[in-house]
């Protein structure tokens, strides 16, 4: 009996500092966002790696401001549009004409939805900004976060996830810093959402060039708890998969309870940090 008194001790401490430790956390700013078109973007190539502009996706809200700069020597533009498979539509949300290197293009954006733009010059250079409808504040206690550094302290993940009721598809942020905080490139990584039993959002091998990604699960069949994972897979660029550099097969889990809606002070949060044997052919999702 007082053994099991003691280990029950425990738990309650450490769902009470997990408690603690939880609190509503706003994505990154988006009221601006800057892009650049670097360096080399002008000979084809950079496509391979999503890397012609420089975040590949600007994520912005309704109202924001995107700022496109020139780090190449060429002129580019910055045109709305897909040429491929829209050829009608190209330029006709905005269009900068050439601007050469050291110059910028602002352009903001007061209509929610997805813009894919691309450079008329060299078309292989292209690159998407994402408008959301609702600000951050809106959403400020709708969220839930948890954290945890990887097994050799190179790699901080950091996820960010909606709290949404049944019925409703939650959105997923994940973000990687090195230990001073600093944002990491070329991050390969799996990522898994479990909900009774159901698996709502599976991507295996996603890449993010500049550190931040977004997910988005299934429309949720009850308030059931939800389990995310995010498994590393390494760093580096994602045709080079012998040459990636730091932690591999470390797993960061979070579990999402809808039904707690904006106590966010109660949501279930664990930051866990395991080694998991990842392999190209199996990767399997342990139960919380």
């Amino acid at each position: 009996m007082k053994s099991k008194s003691i280990g029950s001790f425990f738990v309650v401490l450490t769902l009470v500092a997990a408690i603690i430790a939880i609190t509503p956390s706003a994505f990154a700013d988006h009221a601006k966002v800057d892009v650049s078109a670097p360096a080399g973007s002008a000979t084809p190539g950079c496509e391979e790696t999503n890397s012609c502009f420089i975040p590949a996706e600007a994520i912005i809200d309704v109202g924001g401001e995107v700022t496109w700069t020139n780090d190449d020597t060429a002129a580019h533009t910055v045109t709305s549009g897909d040429l491929k498979n829209d050829p009608d539509d190209v330029g006709t949300e905005f269009d900068s004409s050439l601007f050469g290197p050291g110059k910028t293009f602002s352009k903001t954006f007061e209509t929610a939805g997805a813009f894919p733009y691309f450079c008329q010059v060299h078309p292989w250079m292209t690159g998407v900004v994402t408008v959301q409808a609702e600000t951050i504040e809106e959403e400020e206690e709708e969220e839930t976060y948890a954290n945890a550094m990887s097994s050799d302290g190179s790699v901080n993940v950091e996820i960010e996830s909606s709290i949404p009721a049944a019925g409703e598809e939650m959105s997923i942020h994940v973000t990687f810093t090195d230990a001073d905080g600093n944002k990491i490139q070329h991050v390969n990584y799996d990522i898994n959402a479990m909900q009774d039993g159901t698996q709502v959002l599976s991507e295996e091998g996603a890449h993010e060039h500049e550190a931040e990604g977004m997910h988005t699960t299934d429309a949720l069949a009850s308030d059931g708890p939800v389990d995310i994972q995010v498994t590393i897979l390494g760093l580096g660029l994602p045709d080079q998969e012998a040459t990636w550099t730091g932690p591999k097969g470390d797993v960061i889990e979070l579990q999402v309870v809808p039904e707690f809606g904006t106590i966010a002070a109660l949501v279930l949060a664990i930051s866990i940090v395991s080694i998991i044997a990842v392999t190209a052919k199996s990767r399997v999702i342990p139960k919380l």
